[in-house]
């Protein structure tokens, strides 16, 4: 009997720790949420409102008391303050010790202009600019420094977007790049989120891209309705995980139908 016990209790110990995405219907599709290490890649139809997922996961980590850190490619630091208004206001007090946003555009899409470096003149502490973001070595190298200071088991970071990145540094520098942090983040035990749009790279790319990563995530639209289809979750075996699922979003409030 004694041993029975001892068996159990080894199995009880043995047992996953799921981690919340922000998204309780989609916790629910995954089994329970996200496991420490997991990569997943969110592959985005335009207009999807892929942003409230991204921000539902920043919100979530901010609570739990763990780093965040943003990196965005896509925005100018004037239109990302305007997106990130109504998330930091939802947010516990002490939240700016928390959040690390760094802004990949101004130095690299934004080619250094005078109206975006002018912003940092009064910029929050928490919204960084990336000087190396145009030249992928010395991203690398930067991202190198951020993981030493920032990144422990349990910290949540957001990569938007890898099409982006593709189209400042080409493609072999975005593989390159994903190949040696993708891993790195898994023997981190972080969570991470990253972006690519759909249709937008050729099948050998997106292959090897979700081959990395844990789980792969699809948001679709069909005429006004959006839908999420989760494509690949390492360890999940319920049917019902895999089935695309229509979803509805107000504000920071996700159902999944």
């Amino acid at each position: 009997m004694l041993q029975k016990q001892t068996i159990v209790t080894k199995l009880q110990k043995e047992q996953p720790t799921f981690y919340s995405t922000g998204v309780r219907s989609l916790d629910k599709l995954l089994g329970g949420g996200l496991l420490l290490g997991e990569n997943v890649l969110w592959e985005i139809e335009s207009g999807t409102f892929a942003r409230e997922f991204l921000y539902t996961f920043i919100r979530q980590g901010v609570i739990e008391g763990n780093q965040v850190i943003y990196l965005d490619f896509i925005y100018p630091p004037q239109a990302l303050m305007i997106q990130l208004t109504p998330l930091v206001k939802t947010l516990p007090d002490g939240w700016e010790k928390k959040l690390l946003v760094l802004d990949c555009f101004s130095e690299a899409a934004g080619q250094g202009e005078l109206i975006f470096n002018d912003f940092y003149d009064h910029a929050p502490s928490w919204m960084r600019k990336v000087p190396s973001s145009k030249d992928p070595d010395r991203f690398h190298h930067f991202f190198g420094r951020i993981e030493r200071e920032f990144v422990t088991q349990g910290t949540r970071l957001i990569f938007s977007s890898l099409s982006l990145m593709e189209h400042n540094w080409g493609r072999d520098a975005v593989k390159t790049f994903f190949g040696h942090v993708c891993p790195a983040l898994y023997a981190y035990q972080t969570l991470a989120y990253w972006t690519m749009a759909k249709n937008a790279h050729p099948r050998e790319f997106g292959a090897m891209i979700e081959h990395m990563t844990q789980v792969v995530i699809d948001l679709s639209k069909v005429g006004d309705k959006n839908f999420i289809e989760i494509k690949k979750a390492g360890g999940r075996y319920d049917s019902q995980t895999y089935q695309k699922h229509e979803y509805v979003v107000k504000e920071f409030q996700i159902d999944i139908l």
